[in-house]
């Protein structure tokens, strides 16, 4: 995949999750909070991993936006360089 269909497709996906995106990230937030607790009450590796994924998801949009900048900045300045 070039970079260019790689920017595409983060946009695309990213507009994509513009509408249900907040009603997604208050399930995993609900889910991070419950899972809290429990690791409060036993800590457990397993439940402190389940935590550490859900974060990363939660965090998927940002995550993404960030890639995508990143790669049309290096574009831009490959085109300026040019």
């Amino acid at each position: 995949m070039s970079v260019h269909e790689r920017i595409n497709q983060i946009s695309a996906g990213l507009d994509a999750m513009r509408f249900c995106w907040p009603f997604v990230e208050g399930e995993i937030t609900a889910r991070i909070e419950a899972l809290t607790l429990l690791l409060i009450n036993d800590n457990n590796e397993q439940t402190r991993g389940r935590i550490k994924a859900l974060l990363e998801l939660k965090n998927l949009p940002d995550t993404l936006a960030q890639e995508r900048d990143g790669m049309s900045a290096a574009l831009s300045e490959q085109d300026a360089a040019t």
